[in-house]
């Protein structure tokens, strides 16, 4: 849940908690007349009740709940900003102050979804100067007004781009993080807006590589902050016909089934999850899919496909899940033995004779290349008989076995040639990076890549599996000369893209390992020379130019030119001031000053890299990727890095007192 959801879920309970029981019936209700979608109803009923009580916390229930509804179902924010005020105005009828602060915190979010960003500001402002700054809501206040002065700042960036690079595919990336920022709620919040930007970027980009997510974006927002269920369902079922091979498609599927099973509507759900279950085996979410097909089976009362499914949820997905997952089936306040003890109390187990012909039936399938059908035995071997050796086989081929079904799937579609040109050229990059990333079969990826660039030589997809081919030849391959020759001709036949601006950075990490210093520089600089493609890492922003950059300064340092080196690093702490790898160049500055004899400027450094480093994983993180090879810094051991550091004040602090 975002930040600003907890706070207003917080508040929230807390004015729940101050009302009587009758406000909780009529709270009942109201609900009651939101979830069959009678707003107007709702809406009057609140009004009768706010006018008929002298109850302060009653009054104010009442127009936060109606500022909910105009907020979040009809969208008619100028009176959702009425209802909030009618609360302030209770101020002096003793007014609790979290309600207060509730409001606050509404109405600031109201102009923000209006787009009157100053008007949020000095609302957010005012929370600020009414919470004591040792209150959270004091902190929450900040944070928004820096989240939005921030999306308006990287929004002119944007735009900026966007004109510049106007009908090629960087533009159409500088287009989605437009949508983005106006999508995000910490951000600029203006949902109706975000969907109008993703449909102008669908119409003039419509083979854009984000594509398929900027349509699925559009049915997520109808989703869940709009409570547009009728228009989300036929938003997600165009991500499936349109963008088949794209991973959208199976995240749509989910959602819709989504929808039909919190509609109660059992029967609709469970065949779109077990079409989920067989186009896309490779879905990250499977073990959610499990569970609830589980249960929409349950509920039907079809208790042995119920059986079935938390089976292979509980013996093929819960020993390995993450419990940060758990949240994805609603169980995120449950630990995985209570999930695994709950789940259990509804299941069988078969015998041991079915498990052995079951694992003959699965090596046989595997044998004939029916992958699908391979897959399907394995699961159902290992959900039915988990404690057995054939089980613990089974176990082991799963995950080759779904990504090899996920290729089969694939190739079927191409073989059929029922893809659009677009939609084959993705299936086969998706079909190469399985074989790299999961499968690790690197000359199998090669073979696909080099397929991409044949059969579909314009596409923006070729220049990824060219790009991606120069990293597998570079960094698994050991082959520098093939990854050259592959980088060169991304930035050649592709130059509006972001893989041409990647192909540059990765020019100079090879020529960098290679010693040709001059080249990796001026490959460095080319990066740079690209817009920046931010990705933030907590309070921190990387990018390709952030460690261009910095690669620039290690080069210079690495071929002994430390003046240069030097320049290149103070430049970089001063320009990147949200930079990852700022510990980094202190450290780099103190080494450059300790070379020169400069004592106590090294010493200002090194103090300078533990501030930075204190509590600070990312910093730490950087500082052993980028600076590990200085001296005799510790590679990988954080709290030897620290004393390491204090090792060095101290010496220099030793030698200068002696100096002196």
């Amino acid at each position: 849940m975002e930040t600003s959801s907890r706070l207003t879920f917080l508040l929230h309970a807390l004015l729940v908690i101050l009302i009587s029981p009758l406000a909780h019936a009529h709270f009942e209700e109201v609900h009651v007349l939101v979830e069959a979608g009678r707003y107007a109803e709702a809406n009057d009923k609140l009004e009768a009740i706010a006018e008929s009580t002298k109850d302060v916390a009653v009054k104010s229930w009442c127009y936060y709940h109606s500022g909910e509804i105009y907020y979040n179902y009809t969208h008619q924010y100028t009176k959702a900003a009425r209802a909030y005020d009618k609360i302030l105005k209770l101020e002096k009828k003793g007014l609790p102050p979290q309600e207060l602060y509730l409001a606050i915190i509404k109405k600031g979010d109201v102009y923000s979804r209006m787009g009157n960003y100053q008007d949020a500001i000095q609302t957010y402002d005012r929370l600020i100067k009414l919470a004591p700054a040792s209150h959270f809501v004091h902190k929450t206040g900040l944070q928004k007004i820096r989240d939005i002065n921030t999306a308006l700042n990287d929004l002119r960036q944007q735009q900026r781009i966007a004109i510049q690079y106007k009908g090629t595919p960087l533009g159409a990336i500088a287009e989605f993080q437009i949508a983005e920022l106006y999508r995000n709620p910490s951000q600029l919040n203006q949902p109706e807006k975000a969907i109008a930007k993703y449909e102008a970027l669908l119409k003039t980009h419509p083979a854009a590589t984000v594509a398929p997510e900027a349509r699925w974006r559009i049915a997520n927002l109808r989703h869940t902050l709009l409570n547009q269920s009728a228009l989300a369902m036929a938003t997600y079922r165009k991500v499936v016909d349109d963008y088949p091979t794209s991973n959208f498609a199976a995240e749509a599927l989910f959602q819709m089934a989504n929808i039909h099973r919190t509609a109660g509507k059992y029967s609709l759900a469970i065949p779109v999850f077990e079409k989920l279950k067989q186009k896309y085996p490779n879905f990250w979410n499977m073990h959610a899919i499990l569970y609830w097909t589980g249960v929409c089976h349950e509920k039907n009362l079809n208790y042995p496909k119920a059986i079935e499914a938390f089976e292979t949820f509980l013996h093929a997905y819960l020993p390995q899940l993450d419990p940060g997952y758990l949240g994805q089936i609603s169980m995120h306040d449950k630990s995985i033995p209570e999930v695994k003890a709950e789940i259990g109390k509804k299941i069988e187990q078969l015998t041991k004779q079915m498990a052995e012909m079951e694992l003959e039936r699965l090596n046989t399938a595997r044998a004939n290349r029916d992958f699908a059908k391979a897959l399907d035995i394995a699961r159902n071997l290992i959900a039915t008989s988990p404690h057995t050796p054939q089980a613990e086989q089974a176990a082991e081929q799963l995950p080759i076995l779904q990504r090899l079904t996920a290729i089969e799937n694939l190739r079927e579609q191409l073989q059929n040639n029922t893809l659009a040109p677009t939609d084959a050229a993705r299936a086969r990059l998706q079909i190469g990076m399985i074989y790299e990333r999961q499968l690790q079969d690197y000359l199998k990826a090669i073979e696909v890549y080099q397929e991409v660039s044949k059969h579909h030589p314009d596409s923006i997809y070729a220049a990824e599996a060219r790009y991606r081919s120069g990293l597998v030849h570079a960094e698994q391959l050991s082959a520098p000369n093939e990854a050259l020759q592959a980088y060169k001709s991304v930035i050649t036949s592709y130059p509006n893209t972001l893989q041409a601006m990647m192909a540059s950075f990765q020019l100079g990490e090879l020529y960098r390992k290679l010693n040709r210093s001059n080249e990796a520089l001026q490959a460095y600089k080319t990066t740079i020379g690209y817009p920046e493609r931010d990705r933030y890492l907590g309070r921190y922003k990387d990018s390709f130019a952030d460690r261009a950059q910095f690669r620039i300064g290690r080069v210079h340092y690495d071929d002994n030119r430390y003046d240069e080196a030097r320049a290149v690093f103070e430049e970089f702490i001063q320009n990147r001031g949200q930079s990852p790898r700022l510990a980094a160049a202190h450290v780099y500055l103190a080494a450059i000053s300790e070379k020169r004899a400069e004592n106590k400027l090294a010493i200002e450094y090194y103090k300078n890299t533990e501030t930075l480093l204190r509590n600070d994983p990312v910093q730490m993180t950087m500082l052993i990727e980028e600076a590990g090879m200085l001296g005799n810094l510790p590679a990988t051991d954080t709290n030897a890095v620290m004393q390491f550091l204090e090792a060095h004040i101290k010496r220099l602090s030793t030698e200068t007192t002696k100096s002196d």
